[in-house]
């Protein structure tokens, strides 16, 4: 159950401070906190469990590449290309050679469902000594890991993968944008790597391009506190390295999920299904221009030819719509394809430190490598799928609070804004330069004619 925080709660506050705003959404959600005594001492006695069969790869020179507030880091990559082939490593923090299945540590984890980031502090899904020290790829240090070692043709098609059990050592923490900086430094000692990882990236692209990929455009802000409980508003940078280590996840995933399907075994599947028959009849009476008519938003295709059609437009806005016209993904134990990916097989593997759902699979995924009996595990899906929920459902509330507080402070009374849905009360307007929504009443419908095409520098009160 999600429950919003109500002015009426926080009236007693003279000056409301956003992190009175997360302590209250955090209460009334019922997130757990901290974590008791008993979970705290198996956790630290936990870096003396050695991983003594696990093969030696440290040699292998990994980086991790995260975002600048990053803590908890769960993967590794590396690339290198030579004539005819790419060689791709995608190592992954070993979480299920530490945590036991139904001990203390794990039933927590499984409760929480994944971490919970907040703008001012995270209550992860392990205890700190877990998620940010024995399981997180720290750089320097040896750790345990699940690689997955791929031969990527430069058609895209894969010749060869193998899964094992490795220990690798990250020899650096990069940045975003500290790799797109790299990219273009040849002088940089990780210039090659990053120039490979590039490679790999590029050909992957084209790969998820010729599949039908929806590419949806990013428009995402993150808040960053200041001194004295300011903060500012942060837009998230188009940059090329986030989409390499996106398609690089994607396909670790993905490989993952066939292992599965080859088998004839189930376990959590991340599903993404078509938009219902709904939401394209409304999605088809916003978009009743000429150019879309012929679309029937059934098929990847048709969202990709409306992207193309709306970016040669310059009809940003039209990315935003096509987007909440999507379905939600969800995990369940029956397979049923990712459709933004244009896969037919899809998991969550990548990121087991914060997600209960990827430890699952690996649990899983090992009872196939090792050939051991199928565990007894009751259908979580739905619980990790409400817990997911929960958690953008908190993110959105608590970016709408706080453009709240940020915009009564800074006192702006003009916005540039996008229509982003109109009804007949009124019309959503989307502003571009903070992250929210303002519903504009019509005061006087007669006056605004919504089916009217040519509307440039006209004037409506509203």
């Amino acid at each position: 159950m999600i429950k919003r925080v109500t002015k009426k709660k926080l009236k007693d506050k003279k000056e409301i401070f956003l992190s009175n705003i997360i302590d209250q959404e955090i209460k009334d959600n019922e997130l757990r906190i901290g974590f008791s005594k008993k979970i705290l001492e198996l956790s630290e006695k936990m870096s003396f469990k050695k991983p003594n069969l696990h093969e030696d790869l440290t040699h292998i020179p990994f980086v991790t590449i995260d975002g600048d507030d990053s803590k908890d880091f769960d993967d590794a990559v590396w690339a290198d290309e030579n004539k005819d082939i790419i060689k791709i490593m995608v190592a992954i923090a070993d979480v299920s050679f530490f945590i036991d299945q139904d001990s203390p540590i794990d039933l927590e984890a499984r409760k929480r469902g994944n971490s919970f980031y907040f703008p001012d502090r995270v209550l992860p899904m392990f205890p700190k000594k877990i998620s940010n020290d024995i399981c997180s790829l720290v750089p320097q240090k040896e750790r345990a890991c699940v690689v997955i070692q791929i031969d990527l043709f430069k058609n895209g098609k894969i010749k060869n993968y193998e899964i094992k059990r490795a220990i690798i050592k990250s020899h650096a923490r990069l940045t975003y944008e500290e790799v797109d900086q790299i990219y273009t430094n040849e002088r940089n000692k990780f210039y090659l790597l990053t120039k490979n990882l590039f490679r790999a990236y590029q050909v992957l692209k084209e790969k998820s391009l010729t599949r039908g990929k929806i590419n949806f455009n990013s428009d995402e802000f993150s808040i960053k506190f200041q001194e004295n409980q300011n903060f500012i508003f942060l837009k998230k940078k188009n940059l090329d390295s986030y989409k390499v280590i996106e398609e690089l996840m994607v396909l670790a995933n993905n490989i993952v999920a066939e292992v599965f399907i080859k088998e004839k075994k189930n376990t959590v599947f991340r599903n993404h299904e078509k938009p219902s028959k709904e939401k394209v009849i409304e999605l088809k009476k916003i978009l009743n221009d000429r150019e879309f008519k012929f679309l029937s938003f059934f098929s990847q295709r048709d969202f990709n030819n409306a992207l193309e059609i709306s970016k040669k437009k310059g009809l940003d806005y039209i990315n935003n719509i096509l987007l909440k016209s999507q379905s939600k993904a969800f995990y369940e134990s029956k397979n049923k394809g990712h459709f933004g990916l244009a896969l037919k097989n899809y998991t969550h593997f990548t990121s087991p430190i914060r997600r209960y759902s990827d430890l699952i699979v690996h649990r899983d995924l090992f009872d196939i490598l090792y050939k051991k009996k199928k565990r007894i595990f009751s259908d979580i899906s739905e619980h990790l799928t409400l817990q997911e929920k929960k958690a953008d459902f908190l993110e959105r509330n608590i970016i709408e609070r706080a453009c709240s507080i940020y915009l009564k402070k800074i006192k702006k009374k003009n916005f540039f804004g996008i229509i982003d849905g109109i009804e007949r009360f009124g019309i959503f307007i989307k502003c571009m330069d903070y992250p929210f929504t303002a519903l504009a009443r019509i005061r006087q419908s007669s006056e605004f004619n919504l089916k009217k095409r040519n509307r440039e520098n006209e004037k409506y009160k509203i």
